[in-house]
């Protein structure tokens, strides 16, 4: 299999690569020029490389030299934080995006995975179940757009026969995460035993390991009758103060815990409680424990302080 993958150094993008690479399969990997990431990707026979800025997707088809049987499309700006609203950053994300997948489409592509999110489905108050029928109700401007390009994928992947996917990613986190992450910014503080400054932790959350979502992903790809949406999550919801103190354990700190000291904001905790129940049906199921996954991060992100 011949696949081509953008924002190929993220986190899922340079997993997924070097999955499919270390399997045998072809990977066209399309990121920035220069980047400074592009070492996250392991030398492979079946890797190659292209440097593409996102306005330049359009480009594509006279970049790369092959026939492409899968895609998948990674790449987005402003994922975190305020630029999250940043209208002109996210509708840019969303023409990029459409220029990728006319690109894809013109290369024959017949297998569009689109990496989706929570975001999607909006802010999430209550406690019940979000499962691929819940209606999404997009509250920011990430999740507008995203939510945009999917539904114009759906459309334009079905007039060219083009078998559309889109794993809707909750919480993902690994080794490679973003640092300013929750996780991995709380496991900095924990082993420094710095004051950890946090919500009430009252909410519902769902952690995936890096690992189990990338094996979701060759399942799906893998998968001739996969298509549509599917929700990416371990599928066990708990408090996020109980994944809190799981880490404090295994960190031996002696952090003071300042539960509350952040508030929540005036619409309420978001609660994470997901259904992954389609995504089990394709033959999947995550393996690895949130304590197992905390334990693969220090051993490979903090290892000098053991």
């Amino acid at each position: 299999m011949k696949v081509l993958i953008s924002g190929a150094t993220g986190m899922i993008g340079a997993a997924l690569t070097n999955k499919l690479t270390s399997r045998g399969h072809d990977v066209i990997a399309v990121i920035r020029p220069n980047s400074a990431k592009k070492q996250k990707l392991n030398r492979s026979v079946h890797l190659s490389v292209i440097e593409c800025e996102m306005n330049n997707y359009a480009l594509l088809p006279d970049l790369v030299n092959a026939e492409i049987d899968a895609v998948f499309s990674g790449a987005w700006n402003g994922t975190r934080g305020a630029e999250r609203n940043n209208k002109d950053l996210q509708q840019e994300n969303y023409k990029y995006s459409v220029d990728f997948l006319h690109s894809a489409i013109h290369l024959g592509c017949k297998m569009f995975v689109t990496a989706g999110s929570q975001a999607e489905y909006g802010s999430t108050l209550g406690t019940e179940k979000v499962n691929e029928k819940t209606k999404p109700h997009p509250d920011s401007e990430y999740g507008k757009n995203k939510l945009r390009f999917y539904e114009y994928a759906q459309e334009y992947c079905q007039k060219k026969e083009c078998t559309l996917i889109e794993p809707r990613f909750f919480s993902i986190y690994g080794p490679d995460d973003y640092p300013g992450s929750l996780i991995i910014s709380t496991l900095r503080k924990m082993l420094n035993n710095e004051d950890c400054n946090l919500t009430a932790c009252t909410q519902l959350w769902d952690f995936l390991y890096i690992d189990d979502a990338v094996t979701g992903l060759m399942t799906l790809i893998k998968n001739k009758t996969a298509q549509g949406v599917y929700n990416f999550a371990y599928g066990e919801s708990k408090p996020l103060k109980s994944f809190i103190e799981t880490m404090y354990q295994i960190t031996g700190s002696r952090s003071v815990l300042n539960y509350g000291a952040i508030p929540y904001p005036e619409t309420g905790c978001i609660n994470l409680n997901t259904d992954v129940n389609k995504l089990k049906s394709m033959g999947w199921s995550p393996k690895i424990t949130f304590p197992e996954g905390i334990q693969n991060i220090l051993e490979t992100t903090f290892p000098n302080y053991f």
